[in-house]
């Protein structure tokens, strides 16, 4: 920075500059436009503070002034009214006028801006106010009159130095402005590196523990516990199957006989023949489930309807008659159906034992929540994988967004200074443009 401060002091505008010195280089370039300003703002801030306190006195001293005499009533309940708005507005606008400690031309200008617009606010709404006060107090009404004027000088004195360069100060302040876009790209940028490297630890230490758990979940599936579960597990599905199946062949066997039970049933509902409830039962059992219904006395279940067809010979059309009777025969008769019965009594008490066995084992539990981890974990992976995908695509969408940036800034630093300017865009590990570029005519 010592050669910056060099070439301020012989108020030329620097060749070459790095963007992270660009601010002070801003800075040099508005000394050397607007030459004098800070010297000249110096002494008027000055001169306008004392204006400012001069004001409020002479406001007080108008306050407390006696009017002149012989001065007609109707001119005298108008002015003295007229006197106490005249102070509140001097009084309003010295607390309005707030003297700037910084001479840089924006400071100037803002404290310009506002003084001005104050000022020019009082005098609008005092105008006819102070015609009225001054009838009685010319003396006071004159001195203020004069402050108020040189207030109104002093003020265009000091943007004089800035008159006649209203293009250059929108050159600069549009620079300025694209150098905060920089800024905020790079600190954007900044921010999308950081998680990216936050991402890439976590995932790092993601990728261990999925590591650790994929080998403790092995080693469990490897055990003897698990084997056995796993046989357990084969051995219960198994006989459910065979059970399905014993279960299907049940079905079958009283698929014969089905419609005609349900025309029993039927002819009981409607009222056309009373069953005793052990009748009523043994249809609606085997109605309701064949299975179920061999699991209880099946042999009275069908000696029971095979007594009430018997019975009564209208209740079921002859040939159905037959083939009911035929097939409960045939049923109670085979062996059939006892050591279906039985098989099935032993394949269901297989099925609760070998499923007693299992809930008995933790060993599935464990499993599970090593599964349930490890797929959490993944899911993890997954999302942070998209994350840094996601924080590289708007990285490069920045870094293109920083190239054309830094272009417009080239073209501007040049229109700004008007001369050639080179400007060294380094930024960490990025190089926009290689290590430096210039703003050279095209």
């Amino acid at each position: 920075m010592k050669w910056l401060k060099r070439i301020v002091g012989k108020g030329e505008i620097p060749s070459t500059v790095a963007f992270d010195e660009i601010d002070a280089w801003l800075e040099t370039v508005a000394k050397s436009l607007f030459h004098g300003l800070s010297a000249n703002a110096d002494k008027l801030y000055s001169e306008i503070s004392a204006i400012r306190e001069r004001l409020k006195q002479k406001a007080s001293t108008l306050q407390d002034a006696d009017p002149k005499e012989d001065i007609p009533d109707t001119i005298m309940k108008i002015g003295l009214p007229n006197r106490d708005k005249v102070v509140k507005d001097i009084h309003s606008l010295t607390e309005r006028i707030s003297i700037p400690t910084q001479t840089d031309y924006k400071t100037v200008l803002s404290f310009y801006d506002a003084t001005t617009s104050s000022t020019k606010f009082t005098l609008d709404k005092s105008a006819k106010t102070l015609y009225y006060v001054r009838s009685l107090f010319p003396d006071e009404v004159k001195e203020i009159d004069s402050d108020l004027k040189r207030l109104r000088v002093c003020l265009n004195l000091l943007i004089r130095p800035m008159k006649g360069k209203e293009s250059k100060i929108k050159d600069l302040e549009r620079v300025q402005e694209m150098v905060r876009g920089i800024k905020d790209i790079l600190s954007e940028m900044e921010k999308e590196k950081e998680q990216i490297n936050d991402n890439e630890k976590e995932r790092s230490a993601l990728e261990s523990d999925v590591e650790a758990e994929e080998n403790e979940l092995r080693s469990i599936e490897e055990g003897e516990e698990w084997v056995r579960y796993k046989e357990l597990e084969a051995e219960l599905a198994s006989r459910k199957r065979e059970l399905n199946a014993l279960e299907s062949e049940i079905s079958r066997l009283f698929s014969p006989i089905m419609k005609e039970l349900k025309l029993l049933k039927k002819q009981d509902d409607s009222g056309r023949y009373t069953f005793t409830p052990e009748e009523r039962r043994a249809v609606s059992s085997i109605l309701s489930s064949p299975v179920q219904a061999l699991g209880e006395d099946i042999n009275a279940f069908l000696i029971a309807i095979e007594n009430l067809v018997e019975a009564d010979s209208s209740i079921l059309k002859a040939r159905k008659r037959d083939k009911t009777l035929n097939w409960i025969d045939h049923l109670l008769s085979a062996a059939e159906l006892s050591t279906i019965k039985v098989k099935h009594e032993q394949l269901q008490s297989r099925i609760v034992k070998t499923s007693s066995k299992l809930s008995d084992m933790t060993i599935r539990k464990e499993i599970k929540e090593h599964e349930q981890s490890l797929g959490s974990r993944r899911r993890q992976l997954t999302r942070l994988q998209e994350g840094t995908a996601r924080s590289n695509r708007h990285l490069i969408s920045l870094e293109e967004e920083l190239t054309n940036k830094n272009r417009l800034l080239l073209e501007s630093v040049k229109m700004l200074a008007g001369k050639e300017i080179e400007v060294k865009f380094v930024f960490d590990d990025i190089a926009i443009g290689g290590d430096c570029a210039s703003a050279s005519s095209s």
